[in-house]
C-alpha cells in the first residue's frame, strides 16, 4: 500500500515531468477549444501557450526540491513543453484535416516559433520571480542570524 508521503514525494522529486506533461496537455486542450475564435494576438497561438505555460512551469517550480535552480527549471519547462505542445498541435491538425506531411512541419514550424519565445520570455520571467521571492524571504528572515559557519568560527576566534 502506497502511503500519503510516498505519494506527494514521488510528486515533488518529478517535478520537472509533471510540468513539462502538465504544459503539453493544457496548451492543447486550450487550442483545440478556442483556436477558431482566438487564434493568436501577437504569434500563433500565444494566449494558449501561455495558459499552458502558466500552469505547468508554476507546478514545476512550487514542487522545486532543493538541488534544483528555479531558471533552469523554468526553462527547461518552458522551451521543451513548448516543442512537445506544438507537436502534439500540429499533429492533431494534420490527422483531423488530414494533410500531408509538409504541410504538419510547416505548422509545426510556425507554432514552434511561438513555443520557443514564449517558454523562453515566460519560462524565464516567472523563474526569476521565484528566485526573488526566495531570495527577499531568505534575507528578512535571517538578518539577525548568521547561517555561514566560517562567519560563526570568525566571531569564536575573536572571543577567546
Amino acid at each position: 500500500m502506497v502511503s500519503t508521503l510516498q505519494f506527494s514525494q514521488y510528486f515533488k522529486e518529478k517535478n520537472v515531468q509533471i510540468g513539462l506533461l502538465l504544459y503539453a496537455i493544457i496548451t492543447p486542450v486550450v487550442y483545440f477549444t478556442t483556436f477558431e475564435f482566438i487564434s493568436g494576438y501577437l504569434l500563433g497561438a500565444d494566449l494558449q501557450f501561455f495558459l499552458g505555460l502558466l500552469f505547468g512551469v508554476i507546478y514545476a517550480l512550487r514542487k522545486k526540491t532543493d538541488d534544483q535552480t528555479y531558471l533552469k527549471c523554468g526553462l527547461i519547462v518552458g522551451i521543451i513543453g513548448g516543442v512537445l505542445s506544438a507537436f502534439i498541435i500540429s499533429l492533431g491538425f494534420t490527422l483531423v484535416f488530414l494533410w500531408i506531411i509538409i504541410d504538419f512541419f510547416a505548422f509545426f514550424g510556425y507554432l514552434l516559433i511561438t513555443a520557443i519565445v514564449i517558454g523562453l520570455l515566460i519560462g524565464g520571467i516567472i523563474s526569476s520571480y521565484f528566485m526573488y521571492t526566495e531570495l527577499k524571504g531568505d534575507r528578512d528572515e535571517g538578518e539577525d542570524r548568521i547561517d555561514d559557519d566560517f562567519y560563526k568560527d570568525l566571531i569564536e576566534d575573536n572571543k577567546k
